[in-house]
Order: structure tokens, then sequence, then C-alpha cells
């Protein structure tokens, strides 16, 4: 076991996908204490529809300041989809992406409109150097 796993022994307790607090009950395998992990609480949370007030002020909030293109790229980025998927779902090259996010000569772009944007660019370019 994990130093970091050792919480869950001492609370007996753990927070679930949901957020929600669940008792944790315990079992014993090669007379060792383990958790039982319920696995309704490890499943994917419904997504709201995009039509609810909260998700859409959420979705303006993100896309703030991006014009309907560079809008639609970055709730792709977003949804996890790679560079590559969205030039090619766009007949467009992964170069002409990532001159839309990062502008010109790293310059303008969708970098220096929304500071998610930028954020999730410093992130993943550090990233890129580890």
């Amino acid at each position: 076991m994990h130093q970091t796993d050792w919480d869950v022994f001492a609370y007996e307790a753990c927070a679930g996908i949901d957020g929600q607090i669940h008792r944790i009950p315990f079992g014993r395998r090669n007379r060792q204490r383990f958790p039982l992990f319920h696995p309704n609480w490890c499943t994917q949370i419904p997504t709201p529809s995009l039509e609810s007030t909260e998700n859409a002020l959420t979705i303006e909030e993100l896309c703030h300041h991006l014009n309907r293109l560079e809008r639609r790229t970055w709730l792709q980025i977003l949804n996890r989809r790679s560079i590559l998927e969205i030039a090619e779902q766009e007949g467009v090259t992964r170069a002409a992406i990532y001159w839309r996010i990062r502008g010109k000569n790293g310059f303008g772009g969708m970098v220096a409109k929304n500071p998610y944007v930028a954020r999730w660019w410093k992130v993943r370019k550090q990233n890129k150097h580890l």
C-alpha cells in the first residue's frame, strides 16, 4: 500500500467521483486489511446538457473573447481531442491549429485572447519539457 493511500484506512471514508463522501467497508485478504470500494463510486458522472443555464455560463466563461472557430477548437481541446484529430476533422494541418492557438510568432491567437487558453498552453509547454 502506498503512503498516500493510508488516509483511507485512517478515516474509513472517501469521496466518490461525484464528490459525495462514502463510508468504506473493509475486508481481509491474506490476513491484510483492505478497502472494499463499490464500483458505482468510480463510474462516470452523466454530463449535464449544454442547454442548462449553469453549463452555458461556464462555457461562455471558458470561451470568453474567442471567435466561433476558436471557440469550437477550444471546446474540442477541453473534450480531450488531440490537435491531430481536430486538424483532420477541419481538413487543415496540425501547424494551422497550433498557429490558431498561439498566434503568429507567439503573439495574438487564442493564447492572447483568453486566460484559460493561456494557462492551458503554459502548462502544456512545461509538461513537454519533463
